[in-house]
């Protein structure tokens, strides 16, 4: 396991753990922590991961067969016992499907997923809307991490990365009245959301082996749409930096592209400058989207 950051507020007393909210995105790479206050919503901890796994180790949908080795190593962290106030865990997944709410009502989801994806026995199926009684975001996730997640952190609440990317999307950018492009990179797939002022005009996620499929899959998705690429807004968050590949093939083709700010709604302490907080777009949003 190595630890890619690890940022710690000067005054933060992990025995205190009962005082802060503790937010955790699960990938199937790694993990990555957030604490805040419980009432001040200052950030006291920001910690990203990644997991190694043995030669062994079999993969399916992106995630380990078997989820022992991966929660041994999430088990290692010194503070996944806490007694922390609230914990919320988001999962992402690039198996992903969206619909009205009213369709996901009476047990639909499973219908309407299975549409896109071939759901074992082995997986579940973990849906959040995006805002009350707008469009809700499926995914499919291992049944284990649920089961894990139990155990590590009783009481806790799952959610689903995409409804969060979304959600932080719209509450940052609605405004506009312009329509806006977003891409989400993460280790092997990415998700792309299309909004105008509060709707939602698309959401998908796309698997990639390397940065010219993601060049590809985002000019189709925009033909498709109707648009113009070189005419589009994108804005960029997660696995991505200004001199990566994927960056600068983008920037080829794309009209704008820029990094999507920090949320305002959180306060930061010094201990946090200079870090490029996009790539920590999903969890700085998990607190402000309960």
């Amino acid at each position: 396991m190595e630890c890619i950051l690890n940022k710690v507020d000067p005054q933060f007393d992990i025995a205190q753990g009962f005082k802060y909210k503790l937010s955790v995105l699960l990938c199937q790479d790694g993990f990555s922590f957030l604490v805040t206050h419980a009432i001040s919503q200052k950030v006291l901890r920001l910690s990203s991961y990644k997991i190694t796994f043995g030669n062994h180790q079999e993969e399916s949908a992106g995630w380990p067969v078997s989820g022992k080795e991966y929660f041994d190593q999430l088990k290692q962290i010194d503070f996944t016992q806490m007694p922390w106030q609230r914990v919320d865990i988001a999962i992402a997944s690039h198996k992903i499907t969206i619909a009205p709410h009213a369709f996901m009502e009476d047990a639909n989801d499973l219908k309407i997923i299975s549409a896109a994806y071939s759901v074992s026995p082995s997986e579940k199926i973990l849906s959040e809307p995006v805002f009350d009684l707008g469009p809700v975001a499926a995914i499919l996730v291992p049944r284990y991490i649920s089961d894990f997640c139990t155990v590590i952190f009783p009481g806790s609440f799952l959610r689903n990365a995409a409804a969060i990317f979304v959600k932080g999307v719209l509450r940052k950018h609605s405004q506009l009245i312009a329509r806006q492009v977003f891409i989400n990179i993460h280790h092997d797939f990415f998700e792309i959301s299309v909004i105008q002022g509060l709707r939602l005009l698309y959401l998908n996620a796309f698997k990639y082996s390397s940065p010219s499929d993601v060049l590809y899959y985002v000019i189709f998705v925009l033909e498709q749409l109707g648009f113009v690429p070189s005419e589009e807004k994108v804005t960029l968050m997660g696995d991505i930096s200004d001199n990566s590949t994927i960056y600068l093939q983008l920037k080829m083709y794309c009209g704008s592209l820029n990094f999507i700010a920090k949320p305002v709604e959180l306060e930061y302490g010094e201990a946090f400058a200079g870090i490029e907080l996009h790539k920590y777009f999903t969890l700085l949003n998990i607190p402000l989207c309960e």
